[in-house]
């Protein structure tokens, strides 16, 4: 059977909330076990595919046969760089090829706008989906895990070389130049790599907030965070650091990450992080860092990720 794809309609929204816990439901109930908290789980719910939606609507992707949603995959451009996931198949009709149309569509799409990396995450548990992947033409590319830490200590000690600011407080008139700068951190970690409409929608949301670090009026680092109203911690989404950075940079960074998360009254914070990596042991686990025990396989198509010590980003945003 072929499946047709576009992006999906607003009225669909509630049907694809529904087809992501079918689909995913089993998975989650065979890798975490039988409990009531598992029966209670929900993947995504409609208000978070509606933020997806509003982000980028063409790449909240559906695949219909005969008017029927039978799957569901969440495409994320950033210039060169492009991830999906969530990517779901209706119960009743997986083991028939619809996930690998569903790639396929996922590839074209970011393909078509200019992606030449194209990332995902899977959970390293699930065996068959990392062979459902190597099939398609992915390789293991890291291992993600989740790196947090609570706000009370201090990461360093001693006077910051960066001069910190929040996006929100850039003025209109320097908005053109925030956002270029924006650019050219990114085009240092990835030619191509450009993060910078995600900052910009971040600005229009009560629950995000971009925090950003200049020297000698270049910007250095760029972090973005989720203050989500019914979590007393914040959930950072994407780290961005200049090659040239030091350890003792990145540290500084990371300090003044804990002193805007502490100002906003929340504790612990934390984002995702290559487990592989040098800074993992070198900046996170020797400062106070602690590892979520869940972890997921980053896997890649094409050129290969942004150095992960410079980038984190999780679920593809």
């Amino acid at each position: 059977m072929r499946l047709s794809f576009r992006p999906i309609r607003p009225e669909e929204i509630p049907a694809a909330s529904a087809l992501v816990d079918a689909a995913y439901a089993p998975k989650v109930r065979k890798i975490y076990g039988e409990n009531s908290r598992i029966r209670k789980w929900r993947h995504y719910d409609e208000t978070k595919i509606e933020s997806y939606v509003s982000r980028e609507a063409a790449g909240v992707r559906v695949g219909l046969w005969r008017d029927k949603l039978l799957t569901l995959n969440v495409c994320r451009s950033y210039g060169s760089l492009g991830w999906f996931h969530t990517l779901a198949v209706h119960p009743q009709f997986q083991k028939r090829g619809l996930g690998r149309q569903a790639v396929t569509d996922a590839e074209a799409y970011l393909t078509a706008r200019g992606v030449t990396a194209i990332g995902l995450m899977t959970w390293p548990m699930a065996i068959d989906n990392l062979a459902f992947y190597l099939h398609q033409g992915y390789h293991l590319g890291g291992l993600s895990v989740y790196a947090y830490r609570d706000t009370a200590r201090p990461i360093i000690h001693g006077a910051s070389p960066f001069y910190a600011h929040l996006y929100a407080s850039t003025s209109a008139a320097e908005e053109n130049r925030v956002q270029n700068a924006i650019r050219a951190l990114c085009q240092n970690i990835a030619v191509g790599l450009d993060y910078s409409a995600w900052v910009r929608w971040a600005r229009q949301q009560p629950f995000a907030e971009t925090l950003l670090l200049w020297r000698d009026g270049s910007l250095q680092a760029l972090a973005l965070a989720y203050f989500l109203p019914n979590a007393d911690w914040a959930e950072g989404k994407l780290l961005l650091f200049h090659p040239a950075l030091t350890l003792t940079d990145k540290l500084w960074t990371l300090e003044h990450l804990r002193l805007w998360v502490r100002s906003r009254q929340r504790s612990p914070f934390g984002f995702s992080v290559d487990l592989t990596t040098d800074f993992a042991s070198a900046a996170l686990l020797s400062h106070g860092f602690r590892l979520f025990p869940e972890s997921m396989t980053n896997m890649v198509k094409g050129d290969a990720l942004p150095d992960s010590s410079l980038h984190f980003v999780r679920f593809g945003g």
